[in-house]
C-alpha cells in the first residue's frame, strides 16, 4: 500500500471513532477537542470523572483521553471503571508529571499510552493512533482465541457427534468471548422441526418470547440485530427483558449454505454497556462457524443413521439370501435323494419280491421244520418288509406334492391314525383334545403317514416303556397336534439336526423318516417343531391351518 493509500484509511477509520476527553480544566477540553476533530475524530468532553462514567455507560466510545489528577475520583479510578464497561476501550492518560512511576502505574491500570503536559497536537495524534492500533490489535487477537475453540470442535464433530455437547459448548463461547450476561440457542430439535432453547446461560428475558417468533425475527435480516428498552421491541421481548433487568438483547442469525439453522441469543444487564461493534462483528463470524459446525453435525448424524440402516439392510439381505441357498441346497439334496429313491425302488423291488415269495414258499413247505430253519425264515420276512419300508419311503420324496385333498376332523384323523399304529404293549397312550375343533383339509393318508411316523419314533425313543399323549387345540387360526412321549429325550446338538436328509442316530434306519415329516407338513402350508429335554421326553407339535367352521366327530367305528 502506498503511504498516501495508509494516509486515507487511516483518516477513513478515525472518521468513525470516538473519543472522550475528561479533564478538569476547560482549556485543555477545548484544545483536545479542537484537535481530534482536525485529525478527523469524533470527540466528547466531559469535566468530571462523574460525568465521563455517565457517558461511558449510555454511549459507546473507542478511546478514553482523562486527566490522572481528577478531583475525586482519579484518572487511574477512572479509567479502571471505564474498562468493565467496555473492555475492548483504549485509553490515554494526561499528567503534569512525566515520570516513569507514573507511566508504570497508568500502563498497569489498562492505559495504552501517556501524554505530559505541556503537550501539542502531533504528541497527541500519536498517542492516540499508538493506543487505537494496539486496542485493534487486541481485539483481532481476541476473534482469533475465539474461534479456535470452535475449530477445534470442528475437529472433535467430525469424530464425535453429541448435539447437545456441542450446542453447549458453542453458548459457552459466544458468552466468554462477549462478555454477556446470559446466553442461550434456539434450534431445531434433532428429531423433530419443532424450535427448542438449549444451553442457558446466566440470564434471559423472562418470560422468554415465542421461540417460533424469535427465530422468525432472526431470519428476516442478515445481521446481528442488537434489541435495546425503548427501540420498538416486540410487546413480549420488552417485557421479558424488563423484567429480568436487561438492557440489551443479542440475536445472532445461524445460517448455513442451505438452509436457517437457529439463533444465538446473548444479553447485557441494563446497568452495562451495549454491545460494541468489534462484539458485533466477532459475533457474525462466530455465528457463521456455529451456523456450519451444527450443520456438519446434522450431516454426520444423517450419515450415520444411513449407514446404519444400510447395514441392517444389507445384513437382512444376507441372511435372506443365506437361508434361500441353504433351501436350494436342500431342495436339491431331496430331489437327488427322490431321484436317486425312485431308481433304486425300481431295481430292487423285483428281486425283493422274489425273496419274499420264496420265503413265503419255503414257510409253507417247511411247516415241520426245525426251529433254528424256522427262525432264519422269518429273519428273511422281517428283513424283506424292512427293506420294503425303506423303499416306500424314498418313494415318498417323489410323491409329496401329489396331495388328495379333502376335510377331516382332527379327532377322527388322530384316532384312525392310533388304529394303524404298531403301539408296544409298555407303552401307555392318552389323547387329549379342545371341543369344538374345526375342520381340516389334508391328504388324510400323507397326514396319517406323518403322524404314523411321530408315533413310531416317539415308542422307540421308550424301549422301557413310558408315556404317549397325543392331542389337538386350535392355536391362532390352525390346529395344533401334539406327540409328547416321556423317553430318553434330545440332545440339544441334535435338535437343530434332526429334520436334515439321512441324519439319524439310530442303529437302523436312514434317517428320511423326519425329513419326510417336514416336507409333508409344509406341503400342506403347515409347520413342524419340537422341544426336547434329554431324560425327560420330547414333543414334537405339527400345525396346519384350519377351516373356521367347527364340525362335531364321533369316534370311527
Amino acid at each position: 500500500m502506498s503511504r498516501f493509500g495508509a494516509v486515507v484509511e487511516k483518516e477513513s477509520r478515525a472518521m468513525h471513532e470516538r473519543v472522550l476527553v475528561v479533564d478538569d480544566e476547560p482549556g485543555v477540553l477545548h484544545v483536545c477537542r479542537r484537535a481530534f476533530r482536525r485529525l478527523g475524530y469524533d470527540p466528547e468532553t466531559a469535566s468530571s470523572t462523574e460525568e465521563a462514567l455517565e457517558l461511558l455507560s449510555r454511549e459507546q466510545f473507542d478511546l478514553l483521553v482523562t486527566d490522572i489528577m481528577m478531583p475525586g475520583i482519579t484518572g487511574l479510578e477512572l479509567l479502571a471503571r471505564a474498562l468493565e464497561l467496555q473492555p475492548h476501550l483504549a485509553a490515554i492518560v494526561i499528567t503534569g508529571f512525566g515520570t516513569i512511576e507514573v507511566a508504570i502505574k497508568a500502563l498497569r491500570a489498562g492505559a495504552r499510552d501517556f501524554v505530559v503536559k505541556p503537550f501539542s497536537v502531533p504528541d497527541l495524534r500519536d498517542a492516540a493512533e499508538h493506543a487505537l492500533t494496539q486496542a485493534r490489535l487486541a481485539q483481532e487477537s481476541a476473534r482469533l482465541r475465539a474461534l479456535l475453540p470452535l475449530l477445534n470442535l470442528t475437529r472433535q464433530t467430525l469424530r464425535d457427534v453429541d448435539r447437545a455437547a456441542l450446542l453447549s459448548r458453542i453458548v459457552d463461547i459466544a458468552v466468554a468471548e462477549s462478555g454477556s450476561h446470559g446466553g442461550g440457542l434456539v434450534a431445531a430439535g434433532a428429531a423433530s422441526d419443532r424450535w427448542q432453547l438449549w444451553a442457558v446461560r446466566g440470564t434471559l428475558p423472562d418470560p422468554l418470547p415465542d421461540l417460533g417468533s424469535l427465530a422468525e425475527l432472526a431470519r428476516a435480516t442478515e445481521q446481528v440485530q442488537v434489541l435495546g428498552l425503548g427501540g420498538g421491541l416486540p410487546s413480549e421481548l420488552e417485557r421479558g427483558m424488563h423484567q429480568a433487568g436487561l438492557g440489551t438483547t443479542l440475536l445472532v442469525p445461524l445460517r448455513a449454505p442451505n438452509r436457517f439453522v437457529g439463533v444465538l441469543i446473548l444479553t447485557n444487564k441494563g446497568n452495562h454497556a451495549p454491545f460494541q461493534e468489534a462484539d458485533l462483528g466477532m459475533l457474525s463470524i462466530l455465528g457463521s462457524q456455529a451456523a456450519a459446525l451444527l450443520e456438519n453435525a446434522r450431516l454426520v448424524s444423517e450419515l450415520e443413521t444411513w449407514n446404519r440402516e444400510l447395514e441392517a439392510r444389507v445384513a437382512e439381505r444376507t441372511q435372506e439370501l443365506e437361508a434361500a441357498q441353504a433351501e436350494l441346497l436342500r431342495a436339491e439334496r431331496l430331489a437327488c435323494i427322490g431321484a436317486l429313491g425312485a431308481g433304486v425302488a425300481h431295481e430292487l423291488r423285483n428281486p425283493l419280491g422274489v425273496i419274499s415269495n420264496s420265503a413265503y414258499y419255503l414257510n409253507s413247505r417247511l411247516r415241520d421244520a426245525p426251529p433254528k430253519i424256522v427262525k432264519h425264515l422269518d429273519i428273511i420276512s422281517r428283513e424283506v418288509a424292512a427293506s420294503n419300508r425303506i423303499i416306500t419311503g424314498l418313494m415318498n420324496f417323489v410323491r409329496v406334492r401329489e396331495l388328495e385333498i379333502t376335510p377331516i376332523g382332527p379327532r377322527r384323523l388322530v384316532e384312525e391314525t392310533l388304529q394303524r399304529a404298531s403301539v408296544p404293549e409298555d407303552v401307555s397312550v392318552r389323547t387329549a383334545f379342545a371341543r369344538d375343533l374345526p375342520p381340516i383339509k389334508v391328504d388324510v393318508d400323507k397326514m396319517q403317514e406323518v403322524f404314523l411316523n411321530l408315533i413310531d419314533n416317539a415308542t422307540q425313543a421308550m424301549p422301557r416303556g413310558g408315556d404317549l399323549t397325543v392331542g389337538a387345540v386350535v392355536q391362532d387360526g390352525c390346529v395344533e397336534f401334539s406327540f409328547a412321549d416321556t423317553g430318553e429325550g434330545i440332545p440339544p446338538a441334535n435338535l437343530e439336526h434332526i429334520f436334515k436328509p439321512l441324519f439319524t442316530t439310530k442303529v437302523k434306519g436312514i434317517g428320511l423318516g423326519l425329513t419326510l415329516v417336514r416336507l409333508l407338513v409344509e406341503a400342506h402350508r403347515g409347520t413342524v417343531t419340537v422341544s426336547s429335554e434329554v431324560g425327560v421326553g420330547s414333543r414334537f407339535v405339527v400345525r396346519l391351518p384350519c377351516n373356521t367352521d367347527p364340525i362335531q366327530e364321533s369316534s370311527p367305528s
